[in-house]
Parts: structure tokens; sequence; C-alpha cells
């Protein structure tokens, strides 16, 4: 999902794969183990480098309860913040002072101070919340509800919630416009792109986009949406407003996630065993990069750098320029989503 500061996965982002439950992998993942850099005793914060979020759905032999927190630049992972059972789906909201995370397993929105690395509030959602988007003016926060058919409107000022919208069966990932006026709910087992207006909150008919939708991605001037489509390998691109999909676009083995920086013209797609370019305009996808394992969530960062997370528990660091892989940053977990902070200072 779309998110002011930089997009990424809204996975469901989006939102652990509905399909697939996060599959525990018989490694072994050191508490803050970092292929480059030992885990920092002391707080990591964008105040003066990009941070990238990870939820950690899993762990070796256990779910997951973490966000991890990276240094972009250096590496270093500071103390892993804990939210709750499941964290399925990130968003930031504006400036990045907070981060929100959804909690499949507690049914809450978890809201951090990205400051401090501290949750300063809980908000019991839906049942089994597995994405989440903020509207760029960082006043609403809506969450797919993947267990009961429903979007949890939270109002970002006073944390309270509305009366959920219905939408289609099983909604995976959701995305907001860039100016605030419509979320996009995609419903896994429907195969469906639900509309909802906003801020009247009133969800209009769905239109079909391929089986098992997993993320959405609304690009910068709001007349594009692509949606990944598990079941076909492919990328749904849809005409915004009109609601119109196209023909879809093969990418490769079970698309997971889309992000793309911001204005930016090639949008990222993880599928299979690495992520595939895709320019927006001519949906003419380019040549995959591996990253060594399953990708299960994107993220673009501001100076256009792809992270990639791995089901082999790694984050995987992507110069486009070269089209080659960076670094890889282990993990204490098995990733689910990624969002990007920009530094503050």
């Amino acid at each position: 999902m779309t998110r002011p500061v930089e997009f990424g996965s809204n996975r469901a982002s989006g939102r652990t794969r509905p399909r697939r439950a996060l599959v525990v992998l018989p490694l072994v993942l050191g508490l803050c183990a970092v292929s480059l850099t030992a885990c920092s005793k002391e707080s990591v914060t964008p105040a003066t480098s990009p941070v990238a979020y990870v939820a950690l759905g899993a762990t070796v032999a256990n779910p997951g309860s973490t966000v991890a927190v990276v240094n972009t630049k250096s590496a270093a992972q500071g103390r892993p913040i804990t939210t709750g059972t499941l964290p399925s789906g990130l968003a930031l909201v504006p400036a990045a002072k907070e981060l929100l995370v959804v909690d499949k397993a507690d049914n809450e929105l978890v809201v951090v101070s990205t400051a401090s690395g501290k949750v300063t509030h809980r908000i019991s959602v839906g049942l089994e919340p597995v994405a989440v988007a903020a509207t760029a003016d960082g006043t609403l926060a809506l969450v797919a509800n993947f267990g009961d058919n429903t979007v949890t409107p939270v109002n970002l000022s006073d944390f309270t919630t509305s009366a959920p919208v219905a939408v289609g069966r099983q909604p995976s990932a959701l995305a907001i416009t860039p100016n605030g006026s419509q979320a996009l709910v995609a419903s896994y087992q429907d195969g469906t792109l639900t509309p909802i207006a906003l801020p009247a909150l009133t969800a209009g008919p769905a239109v079909p986009v391929g089986g098992e939708p997993t993320a959405v991605w609304i690009s910068s001037d709001g007349t594009t949406a692509l949606v990944a489509d598990f079941q076909a390998n492919a990328i749904t691109p849809v005409v915004l407003p009109a609601l119109t999909s196209g023909p879809a676009v093969p990418i490769g083995a079970n698309p997971t996630g889309i992000a793309a920086a911001v204005g930016a013209s090639t949008a990222w797609v993880s599928a299979g065993q690495g992520v595939t370019p895709l320019t927006v305009a001519t949906r003419q996808p380019g040549t995959a990069i591996s990253v060594g394992a399953p990708a299960e969530a994107v993220a673009v960062a501001r100076d256009g750098h792809v992270w990639v997370g791995t089901a082999d528990g790694t984050l995987v660091e992507i110069d486009p320029t070269t089209s080659k892989v960076v670094r890889k940053i282990t993990l204490a977990g098995l990733p689910s989503a990624i969002v990007i902070a920009p530094a503050s200072g």
C-alpha cells in the first residue's frame, strides 16, 4: 500500500499471503544477527538515516510478534518493536512520525512512535486484520479484516473506530489514492477490487481483477492501480477513476507485493524468487532480479533502492541502476511486510 512517505507493499502490502501460512524453515536465526553488522543495543530511528521497518510474521518455531528496525545506511538493527502476535501489515503516517502495524492474531491496529520505538496505542479492529493504509493528510487509517470481510476505519486524531465497511470475501490488501478521495480493497477469495469513497466511507460496486489478489498499488498521479494476481502469476492494471481493468500482465510465479518510489515511472513486483520491474505507463515488465529465496514483501526507498523480504528470513537490498544485490541482512524472523521511513533530520 499508498503511503505518502515511501510506497511499499501493503500485503499486504500485504498482509501475510492468505493462501499460504508463513512457512517455518529449518534454519537458525540469531536473535539479532545481521550479515554485515551486529545488532545495536541502541534505538534506531529515522532521525538521521532512513529506516526499514519489517514485520516478522513468524520465527523458526513460533508465530512472530515483532517488527525489525534496520538502518538502511549502516545495516545496523536496533531494538525490535514488540507489537503482538502475527504482525501482517504496515503503514507510515505523514512525516513518518508513527508506524501503523496490524496484528492478525490479536485483531488489533498498533500505533508505534518512530521517535521512541514504543507502542503508544492499541485499537481493536475486525477479525484477522492483514493490511493497513493511511491517508496522505494523516487523519484516517483503513484496516482490511481478512476474517470478517470488512474494512475498519480508524480516526488517527483520537484513535477511535467507525462502523466497519463491508467489502468482498477475504480482503487481503488495500491502498488509498494520493488525494485521499478513494480506497481500493482487493478481496482474495472473490478476485475483486472494491472502491470505498472517502470520507463518506461508502463502498461501490466491485470490479474483477483476476484470481486471488494479494497486493494493490496506486500511482502517484492517481490514474493507475496495479493489482497482484497470485493465482494467475500476473499483474492486473486498473485505470482510475473509471475502475476499468486492463489485460493482465504476466509477471512471474505468485506475485506477493508491489512498490515504487514516489513519482517513479517503474513499479517493482515481488514474485517467485526475485523482483521484476514494471513500466507503469506501458505495462511492460523487465528482467527479474533474483534474491535467492521466495520474495514475500517489497518496498522502495526514496533513493530508489529496492528492499525485499524473503522466506529465508533475509532483507535484501537491490540497486536498480545495476540490477544487482547490494547486501543481505539476516533478520530474526520471516518477513511479511516492509515500509521505509526516510531520514527526518
